[in-house]
């Protein structure tokens, strides 16, 4: 019997609306559901604005300057992390026993994605490491202020972004 078949076997044999993991718990399956999409969609906004900023100051900052260094470790991470809670968002929503095709299409793209979020983290990490005694002597210099509330209104946006994936969540759980 191929892979293929044992896979469907399984996915079908589990016949439960909440992979086998969850032990049937609705409400874990839900806020689990809710958080991965959530940090999907916060991740690649965050990701997609760091590359963004890099992209438009290609042309002043150098690649080695703290705040390009600063602005690659934070796409970096992000992107790991949209990755990893992507790929776990992506099974969540795609998990249907009434399709195994489907599903196991759907676990076989997680085991796709995950070594892409493993290799964005180990460049996260490797750029912190390489560049950790630099950005910690700049950081030592007459430090200047830093006004984070200023900034709050930015995250009106991202709180939309987390009421949006908490009704998509209930709804999807709830309506199964």
């Amino acid at each position: 019997m191929s892979d293929h078949g044992i896979a469907m076997k399984v996915v079908t044999a589990v016949r439960s609306t909440t992979p086998p993991s969850f032990d049937g718990d609705i409400p874990l399956y839900a806020f689990s559901l809710f958080l991965m999409t959530a940090m999907f969609f916060l991740s690649l906004m965050l990701a997609g604005r760091q590359a963004g900023r890099i992209w438009e100051q290609r042309n002043y900052d150098h690649p080695l300057d703290p705040v390009s260094l600063h602005r690659l470790v934070t796409m970096f991470a992000a992107a790991g992390v949209m990755l990893s809670c992507g790929a776990e968002a992506l099974l969540l929503w795609g998990w249907t026993p009434k399709d195994a095709e489907l599903t196991r299409r759907v676990i076989m793209a997680k085991r796709w994605i995950e070594p892409f979020a493993i290799l964005c983290a180990l460049v996260w990490m490797s750029i912190v490491m390489l560049a950790e005694p630099g950005l910690e002597h700049q950081l030592r210099k007459a430090p200047l202020p830093v006004d984070m509330w200023s900034r709050w209104p930015m995250l009106i946006r991202s709180l939309g972004v987390l009421a949006l994936s908490l009704i998509m969540a209930l709804a999807a759980v709830l309506l199964r």
